[in-house]
């Protein structure tokens, strides 16, 4: 039992690895991000942070909100599910900060591939995190919270996260005046990554 453990723990830091690198192409892209990441990178361009940086304290803010709605005593699945998150975003600052410092793409056609590379890299990590079961994201586990307090499906309180996120996004953008992040990628985004990880995820999940 315990070796299986370990093993499933490798498997979850290799998909970590993998979900940094996925988002860090997206964000090189530079067509659009998803809703939350738009989100961030909104928030990190305004306030003269790192991506990753941002959506640490973006998760932890989720995290704490988690933990605050269930008002259950905190646990080691707890902690590792805070330290898994937060080196994720330090994984993304490491790949846009420093592996894609001079990484610079001109032709739109080959944006449109490095995107749609990083959104399958994404799409199939999470869908495996999410089957492997050891690791959940704080956004996720506030989703679920939150169904069983509202008594709401997760679909619609996911989606109003999302459209929470989509609409402050244009605000603040549009009042501070910086880069735009909801773009192409976003439409592509939304329909393909909840597809893509929820293929994979039930591919993993009936063999492991």
């Amino acid at each position: 039992m315990k070796t299986k453990y370990m093993k499933y723990t490798v498997y979850s830091i290799l998909a970590f690895l993998m979900l940094g690198l996925g988002i860090s192409l997206q964000i090189k892209a530079g067509i659009g991000q998803s809703m939350l990441n738009a989100f961030a990178l909104t928030m990190a361009e305004l306030f003269h942070l790192e991506v990753g940086t941002m959506l640490n304290i973006l998760n932890i803010l989720f995290f704490a909100t988690y933990v605050l709605i269930r008002k259950t005593s905190f646990d080691s699945r707890d902690v590792i599910q805070i330290l898994a998150t937060m080196a994720n975003g330090y994984i993304i600052n490491f790949f846009v900060y420093y592996v894609f410092q001079g990484f610079v793409i001109e032709s739109y056609l080959l944006k449109a591939l490095t995107f749609l590379v990083g959104l399958c890299l994404a799409s199939v990590s999470l869908g495996a995190i999410m089957a492997i079961a050891i690791i959940k994201f704080p956004l996720e586990s506030l989703c679920v919270v939150l169904c069983e307090r509202l008594k709401k499906n997760l679909m619609s309180v996911r989606m109003g996260f999302d459209i929470l996120f989509l609409f402050s996004t244009l605000i603040i953008t549009f009042m501070s005046g910086n880069t735009l992040f909801i773009r192409e990628g976003t439409v592509i985004s939304f329909l393909l990554l909840s597809r893509l990880m929820g293929l994979t995820y039930n591919f993993l999940k009936n063999r492991l």
